[in-house]
């Protein structure tokens, strides 16, 4: 009987410290199912029977039979199980596809018993934004074509430029375009690259079209992806650091526009005021705004601090006098010296401009007609470009564009003159940097070529193929 007593209490108590089995996590468990099984016909755009589910919001909300799809704590009333267990071909749900496991409907049956609780930060965010971080696969060995360059950064010093290439960022010795090192298991395409003032971290900004975004921050010297500070429902456009290297902004395909502390990682605000995609972001020197171009034809600047739309410049929207037309804004930068900011994209002019007195002449829809007869005090350099104009960079005094046809210029902003132009690019000019410190400037072209000038001179210091695999050639110095 004593044994007997003991192999009972032996038992319990290993019952009682036997822990208990963890919720269902709505984020890591149910959403990758709902997003893989349910999406597609029942997605953004898609909305069969009246339901949708992308986004937790519209997951709960019922269909077009009025019925609750789900109610949290009673399974055997929420429309969803029903429908996932339903015998018919015809009725059942996904329909027209293999029915889900038992393991996944019993999934579904514990998440709502236990509540259908939310885990996550926004029930209204995309669900392919809630699924967290990927692990990229790796660069391929070599380059059989070369990989469009749509960013690049030159490192503290002008001694390196990081190129963006598929799913990795190569260095390459700026001087003599010889390849320095491969940083490789990063998004497919990267669209935004950005190094810390020291130089150790690189930040990286891009995705898949259509599908993920994502900003990260890279270790240069080990080639670790050491924080991802977050990940968008469509790729990463444009990614940057405040002045002062404490925040970051990232922005993209989603039409959103998020600011995260650096330390911390955490997202600061989320601003969702552009009509589509942002190409561009910039904060201003002094770090109290931050400026967004996008394709909806506007630029939009915020209160750094809150996220707050402090105003929204409309200068790439007119229609009435010299500089009239109405084209997409594909780049914005802040003076580093001054209040002013520069934007670009279609049309023939970069557009000169401040926040202060864009605002004052912003005005209301009641006086528009009278306000876009107005030149106002935005000034502008007739860039001289063929076609669309997608790259700016400024430091040092100094501004440079590059465009569609494959020149580069650079730019007086005191007298909106030219100063050079820059030749020799084969395609379209996507990306461009410039550091004060070597005085040099690099771009980077659609063709997959880096070009890397002396600004002292004009002269090229190297031309090459951002093409792992092919050998690299130097330019003539003269």
């Amino acid at each position: 009987m004593m044994k007997t007593l003991t192999l009972a209490l032996g038992v319990s108590l290993a019952a009682l410290a036997a822990p208990a089995a963890a919720e269902v996590s709505f984020t890591r468990e149910v959403a990758p199912v709902v997003l893989k099984r349910c999406a597609g016909c029942h997605g953004e755009r898609v909305n069969l029977g009246g339901w949708r589910a992308h986004t937790f919001q519209a997951l709960m909300k019922p269909g077009a039979s009025g019925a609750a799809s789900v109610v949290p704590g009673q399974p055997e009333k929420s429309k969803l199980l029903h429908l996932l267990v339903e015998k018919s071909p015809e009725r059942r749900m996904p329909k027209s596809d293999d029915p889900l496991s038992p393991a996944q409907i019993d999934l579904f049956r514990r998440w709502v018993r236990e509540g259908a609780k939310f885990d996550g930060p926004d029930p209204s965010a995309l669900l392919k934004s809630l699924l967290g971080p990927r692990q990229h696969p790796a660069a391929p060995v070599s380059y059989r074509t070369p990989v469009p360059v749509l960013a690049l950064a030159l490192a503290p010093g002008g001694g390196e430029v990081a190129v963006g290439g598929y799913h990795e960022v190569t260095l390459w010795n700026a001087a003599t375009g010889a390849l320095v090192r491969r940083i490789g298991r990063l998004p497919q395409r990267i669209q935004a690259l950005s190094f810390t003032a020291d130089g150790k971290r690189l930040l990286v900004g891009g995705g898949t079209p259509g599908e993920y975004g994502e900003v990260a921050l890279v270790d240069v010297a080990t080639g670790a992806r050491s924080k991802v500070v977050d990940t968008f429902p469509d790729i990463v456009l444009a990614a940057t650091f405040s002045p002062d290297g404490r925040l970051v902004s990232a922005a993209g395909a989603d039409a959103s526009v998020r600011v995260y502390d650096l330390a911390s990682g955490k997202r600061q605000w989320t601003s969702k005021v552009h009509s589509d995609w942002v190409t561009s972001l910039s904060f201003s020197a002094d770090g109290r705004f931050l400026a967004s171009a996008s394709k909806d034809m506007t630029v939009k600047v915020y209160e750094v601090r809150d996220g707050s739309l402090f105003t929204t410049y409309n200068g790439h929207n007119r229609q009435i006098g010299k500089y009239q037309g109405q084209h997409p804004v594909y780049a914005v930068r802040f003076a580093p010296d001054s209040p002013a900011a520069y934007s670009a994209g279609g049309g023939k002019w970069v557009q000169v401009w401040e926040p202060a007195k864009a605002r004052e002449e912003g005005g209301d829809a009641g006086d528009m007609e009278e306000r876009f007869a107005k030149q106002g005090h935005a000034r502008y350099i007739e860039h001289g470009f063929k076609q669309e104009l997608f790259a700016l960079a400024t430091r040092g005094g100094r501004l440079f564009a590059g465009a569609a046809d494959g020149a580069v210029k650079q730019f007086d902003p005191a007298t909106l003159q030219e100063v050079r132009a820059y030749g020799g690019a084969s395609d379209w000019v996507f990306a461009l940097d410039f550091d004060p410190a070597s005085q040099r400037l690099a771009a980077g072209s659609y063709g997959g070529e880096v070009r890397v000038w002396d600004t002292r001179t004009g002269q090229p210091l190297a031309v090459f193929q951002a093409q792992p695999g092919a050998p690299a050639r130097q330019a003539a110095r003269q």
